[in-house]
């Protein structure tokens, strides 16, 4: 029987759309869009509070923290400024990823390996209140391997290059996904999955070994300007169901 695949909607592109004006506007309001969400059947709200504060402000992660009515998924990066907001505001989940200033967008995954001495301290602090820790890492084997090492709870793949592959070269990183999936699991890691995911990857990933979660953020909100935030993640729930 396939698993259930649980869909976290990420918000961020709603908040780009209120700060391209300095934040000087009310709307779009983040908190409307995540209730939208809901209502479609979004299961968990993601943001990403980067350290340039270009969509998502604190101001979010705080009335979130209070008000989402789902489970609040946190994506930042491993610094310790962000732990202290982790464990101060408690989301459900943090999913620490690679932060870069000059990126239009997350660009890869996280070297747990690399950072490994630093972060395990940081995964700790945060699981000792109650937050469940996820790492954005590639599908690669020793990233899924110092993730089980450094104790977190889930690892996300990132699906960014794999969405843009064509031919040969996307069944290879399809194939990399599978592997990487394959021994998530045999190491008691959630499976989880997300970037560039649209329609059509959604309908595809839906094929990956073990895969319960997906976040969905970008194509969702593009899909919105057509025909609304709550009528996209409908459909979006309605491809990943298979139906």
């Amino acid at each position: 029987m396939k698993n259930h695949i649980r869909l976290g909607v990420n918000v961020d592109h709603v908040a780009t759309l209120r700060q391209v004006r300095g934040g000087t506007t009310p709307y779009p309001s983040v908190l409307d869009m995540v209730r939208k969400s809901v209502k479609g059947g979004a299961e968990q709200i993601t943001i990403h509070l980067r350290e340039d504060r270009r969509h998502i402000q604190l101001h979010d992660l705080v009335l979130l923290s209070k008000k989402c009515p789902v489970d609040l998924n946190l994506e930042m990066a491993a610094t310790d400024d962000m732990v202290r907001l982790a464990r101060k505001y408690k989301p459900e989940w943090v999913c620490l990823v690679p932060e870069k200033r000059a990126e239009l967008t997350t660009e890869g995954g996280l070297n747990v390996a690399k950072g490994f001495r630093k972060m395990k301290p940081m995964v700790e602090k945060m699981q000792m209140r109650g937050i469940e820790i996820s790492m954005f890492i590639e599908p690669s084997l020793e990233q899924v391997e110092a993730s089980y090492k450094i104790g977190a709870d889930a690892v996300e793949f990132h699906t960014g290059h794999w969405v843009l592959l064509k031919g040969a070269k996307k069944e290879k990183e399809w194939q990399r996904l599978v592997n990487a999936a394959h021994l998530a699991h045999a190491s008691g890691l959630r499976v989880h999955a997300g970037h560039g995911l649209d329609y059509h990857h959604a309908k595809l990933i839906r094929k990956l070994p073990y895969l319960q979660e997906v976040n969905i953020g970008h194509s969702l909100v593009c899909y919105a300007l057509e025909d609304g935030l709550e009528a996209s993640v409908r459909k979006m729930k309605k491809v990943l169901k298979g139906s």
